[in-house]
């Protein structure tokens, strides 16, 4: 299994109430999305980002299909419109860990 995680730090201006509402849906969009949880920053430290999402997936190959699924686009757009920053690791989960 791989765990795809990525963390955003917004525009000082940007209102993400948008961008958590079409993320929120994609689980039930795209198959290949095994678990997805997403969320806004409540410690606020100063190593902190301003929200995460993290998704499984069975393969590695399953994330280049999320990346470029249709249902995955305005998402995009709104993280490519709303981020100063985002970052992200792929790595794969140990048996004991699933």
């Amino acid at each position: 299994m791989i765990r795809h995680v990525v963390l955003f730090r917004w525009k000082p201006d940007f209102d993400p109430t948008e961008w958590f509402a079409a993320v929120r849906g994609l689980q039930h969009k795209i198959p290949e999305v095994k678990e997805l949880s997403l969320g806004a920053d409540v410690l606020h430290a100063d190593r902190s980002w301003d929200a995460a999402i993290v998704a499984d997936f069975d393969r590695i190959e399953d994330v280049a299909v999320y990346t470029a699924h249709p249902e995955h686009q305005p998402a995009v757009e709104l993280s490519r419109a709303g981020a100063e920053q985002i970052i992200s690791v792929d790595f794969e989960l140990p048996e004991d860990a699933r």
